[in-house]
């Protein structure tokens, strides 16, 4: 049986607590739970992977409902393919355009297509998806990876520009270049807060430019 740990890195959101019972009282058994508060976000995720034993590690955010039931078993499930790195809610077929390496760097490049998820609010945000199938990128609100994964590359890529903005983008590339497969499974859930544009304080500008220089071996991607 895949044993599984629960991360939580809490920044703003005031019913965090909510949130999190609520994936407690929809999995099908408990796990245990590492919460880190108040610290950046590459900082706060390579705390749990370094103190943490468990081979999957869960990362969501803090306004992440879930009212599936046994929605644990259905992600797990995925897992004993041993070509899956990594399980998320919320995901797009494509990532980058097709030309982006043929013409001048812009931030549009790094756009998503296709995204689906089965939150509350689907529609909102692309389609509707109940199922289960591969993808290229996941929204980072709720994502699964496989602990060797992380470990392989050197951990979250905390000192980069990568943290808040584009961390989601960054590990479904590196599950990528190591050979793995992302895999959507479209879980009832919803993220609640949706105000990240107007509270992080960050260059996004140059989270981008940094994958753009250091992941050109896995961009642009359509999955299968």
């Amino acid at each position: 049986m895949k044993s599984m740990v629960h991360s939580l890195a809490t920044r703003h959101w005031e019913d965090w607590g909510k949130c999190v019972r609520s994936w407690y009282a929809t999995a099908s058994r408990s796990y245990p739970a590492y919460m880190v508060f108040e610290k950046p976000l590459m900082e706060a995720y390579n705390q749990v992977l370094q103190n943490t034993r468990e081979e999957i590690i869960a990362y969501a955010h803090d306004d992440v409902m879930i009212f599936e039931k046994n929605w644990d078993q259905r992600v797990l499930q995925e897992f004993n393919d041993p070509n899956i790195g990594m399980v998320g809610f919320a995901g797009a077929t494509g990532h980058g355009d097709p030309q982006m390496y043929n013409k001048p760097y812009e931030m549009k490049q790094f756009a998503r297509q296709n995204f689906m998820s089965n939150m509350r609010t689907a529609e909102l945000h692309g389609s509707r998806f109940s199922g289960e199938r591969d993808v290229a990128v996941f929204d980072g609100l709720a994502i699964f990876v496989r602990r060797d994964i992380l470990e392989t590359a050197g951990g979250w890529p905390d000192g980069t520009p990568i943290n808040y903005w584009c961390y989601d983008y960054w590990i479904s590339m590196e599950v990528r270049r190591q050979g793995f497969r992302n895999r959507l499974v479209g879980v009832d859930c919803e993220h609640l807060g949706g105000k990240s544009p107007s509270i992080v304080r960050e260059d996004i500008e140059a989270a981008h430019r940094w994958l753009y220089y250091h992941y050109k071996d896995v961009l642009p991607y359509e999955a299968p």
